[in-house]
């Protein structure tokens, strides 16, 4: 009884991808494999992923590969990124990668934004509102959509100015 009921299940033909209608496809294409790459901080693969892509997908492969060239170039800079750099380096893997980010761009968030905003935090604890202002400036440059950067600055010049704040109630 059983070697029958197998019988009849390996001898049903297997149900090809994409034949049902609405059937995503088993692997994922070679723009999606490029960006997981990236996000595993592979930048080798993630380019020779998106070349690999450029025939079926070349509209979204060229400008991937243009970012991955300019990430990779600022990466090699590390150590010496300005804020401008920084901003942009974030700008790419966000533009690479909308839904992750990469791996590589972690330390870099932490170094330029998240740093300074537990240092602003401090210093405006102990009450120093100006020098708190001065990285919260920094950060804002590296991440203008930073909304606790904004809400502290605004705190914080509210307190510097006596608890009055002067932006004509915008």
């Amino acid at each position: 009884m059983i070697s029958a009921l197998l019988m009849l299940v390996v001898s049903q033909p297997m149900p090809m991808p994409g034949a049902g209608g609405g059937d995503k496809a088993l692997a994922p294409t070679a723009i999606e494999t490029a960006r997981l790459y990236f996000i595993a901080g592979n930048i080798p693969s993630a380019r020779e992923w998106g070349q690999r892509g450029l025939k079926k997908e070349a509209k979204l492969c060229k400008p991937l590969l243009k970012d991955l060239a300019e990430y990779s170039f600022l990466l090699s800079k590390y150590e010496a990124l300005t804020l401008d750099e920084a901003k942009l380096m974030i700008v790419l893997d966000r533009r690479i990668s909308p839904k992750a980010v990469g791996k590589l761009t972690t330390p870099v968030i932490e170094r330029y934004v998240t740093g300074p905003m537990v240092r602003a935090r401090l210093w405006a604890e102990q009450g120093a509102a100006g020098d708190a202002v001065k990285f919260i400036d920094d950060v804002l440059t590296v991440d203008p959509s930073n909304a606790d950067a904004k809400a502290l600055r605004a705190q914080l010049l509210a307190v510097a100015d006596g608890g009055v704040v002067w932006d004509a109630g915008r």
